[in-house]
């Protein structure tokens, strides 16, 4: 980021840390494999990662333009459209209640469409994480990211300025990514019903089962030109064993409960009801920010120096800011 201003977020590899704990633990080690070494690198081709996940990501908060700074994810209409706090319709709440690292990034790509949003493969460190081991569990999760995924790609489909142009453009990829997770349940039936009518036909369709046996071992070149380790090909071949959960059960289920906006099983948050779910829509819900003590932001960088100042330390040595971003 520091080399490349136009930079505005970026994320690096998340893997599984209790990948052999169940059968539901091993079928996701490929999955989050190719979602960053195929989706995530594709679309930082074009400077527009879709999706900068939570848990290992970073955002620029202020940017060089024409000698001066900008506030970039401190800008006022990124805020304002992140801090709503009003939820009254089902695209709303599919956008702000299922999916807010999804939703900010999205936030983000519409504000400065013409700045870049990476995925960074060499990254140092890599962040793992401790995924469902539970198939109820599992389902609750991909509910709100398969329903968050589709209302945040419906956002930015409508994003002209992406980067591209028709065919080769972000745009075109949003698209293309918008239906194939629409039509995963159709796609996975047809593939089904090729593999199983080539028992009984003849002649037995070679073409499309050839095209179909190098489209699902194209991920194993992939390995070999990224980590190799070919400990993954092993969980490649638990993953196309899986694919029909993937690509039928639980898009099915999410399309199914699109307006359901619970995390479910995902997080407990004590004293709640199971079943019950908070009115999002009550005007009385409107955020009430007179507590907050209101700065312009250069004044809150200068309030930050001094007490930085203070405790004895150099603001500008330890985080690597910009002096203007100090006041200077």
């Amino acid at each position: 980021m520091s080399r490349d201003p136009t930079i505005m977020g970026l994320c690096g590899e998340t893997r599984i840390a209790n990948k052999a704990d169940s059968w539901v633990t091993s079928i996701q080690v490929f999955e989050y494999y190719i979602s960053h070494h195929m989706s995530k690198a594709f679309e930082s081709i074009f400077g527009g990662v879709t999706c900068l996940p939570g848990c290992f990501c970073m955002y620029r908060i202020i940017a060089p333009k024409n000698g001066q700074y900008v506030p970039i994810i401190c800008s006022t209409d990124i805020v304002e459209s992140y801090c709503e706090n009003v939820v009254d319709t089902l695209h709303k709440k599919n956008l702000l209640l299922l999916g807010e690292d999804r939703y900010l990034t999205t936030l983000m790509l519409r504000t400065f469409p013409k700045r870049k949003m990476v995925f960074v493969p060499q990254a140092a460190s890599v962040c793992k994480t401790v995924v469902p081991d539970t198939f109820s569990v599992l389902l609750s999760q991909r509910r709100r990211w398969i329903n968050s995924t589709v209302h945040n790609l419906m956002e930015l489909v409508l994003i002209r300025d992406l980067c591209g142009t028709f065919c080769f453009s972000m745009q075109f990829v949003v698209f293309m990514e918008l239906v194939g997770t629409v039509v995963l349940p159709a796609a996975i039936s047809f593939t089904l019903y090729l593999i199983i009518i080539s028992f009984f036909v003849t002649p037995v369709p070679i073409i499309p089962l050839l095209l179909l046996a190098a489209i699902l071992g194209l991920p194993a070149v992939l390995i070999s030109l990224t980590t190799r380790k070919m400990v993954y090909v092993g969980w490649m071949c638990v993953y196309l064993f899986s694919l029909p959960i993937w690509n039928f059960l639980l898009p099915a289920y999410a399309y199914w409960n699109f307006d359901d906006f619970s995390w479910g099983e995902t997080r407990r948050v004590e004293g709640a009801v199971k079943g019950q779910q908070e009115d999002h829509g009550r005007k009385e819900g409107k955020f009430d920010g007179k507590e907050i003590v209101m700065r312009k932001f250069d004044e809150w960088a200068m309030h930050d120096r001094r007490v930085m100042e203070e405790q004895a330390n150099s603001s500008t040595h330890v985080r690597n800011y910009p002096a203007i971003y100090y006041g200077h």
